[in-house]
């Protein structure tokens, strides 16, 4: 099946092999950069640019939705252990609602790119929310792609971030230098 796809991105590293791979499949792709997880706001802004200029490159437009961190963290902080899935669903959510807007044939999200994601979860939220808004889920392993996206987004010059994020998934990306000693004390 191929005609319009809404791609949930998160950024632009994670974007390029699923972008790659639905347009070699035959769908026209269109991007939603909808991440209110992301903080602090320069992270977030250098995660949009980077979007831009994958999207620039891949000739895809997308939707640059509002940034608003306030509830996601809010979320966060008070479930730290439990915090991914809501955000997943979050984000899946306005995807399929932004996918019916738009009058998309379906939707994915870049988040199946990778290798830190738990993708049965994904998948069945991916599935809740295609029957919430009435648009297919089109869910696909874009894992297999991991070497390819992170070759082309450094040979592009696209911003690599180090954590997921939110600032608890930074913290627990350096939790261990966190409990180090400063170099030289």
């Amino acid at each position: 099946m191929a005609g319009r796809i809404l791609l949930h991105i998160c950024c632009g590293p994670c974007a390029i092999a699923p972008i790659k791979r639905l347009q070699e499949a035959g769908w026209t792709v269109v991007g939603l950069f909808y991440n209110p997880n992301i903080q602090p706001a320069m992270e977030y802004l250098r995660r949009r640019e980077g979007v831009a200029a994958v999207a620039g490159i891949l000739d895809v437009a997308v939707r640059y939705d509002a940034y608003d961190p306030l509830p996601h963290l809010r979320r966060s902080l008070a479930d730290p252990a439990g915090r991914c899935p809501p955000c997943w669903d979050e984000r899946l959510d306005r995807a399929a609602a932004t996918a019916r807007a738009l009058g998309c044939d379906a939707f994915t999200s870049s988040l199946l790119y990778s290798k830190y994601q738990d993708h049965d979860l994904l998948a069945a939220l991916g599935d809740a929310r295609a029957q919430a808004h009435g648009v297919p889920f089109h869910y696909r392993d874009f894992r297999v792609h991991w070497d390819e996206g992170v070759a082309l987004s450094r040979e592009w010059n696209i911003y690599r971030q180090p954590y997921c994020g939110c600032v608890l998934s930074e913290l627990d990306r350096y939790a261990k230098k966190l409990r180090q000693p400063p170099v030289g004390e």
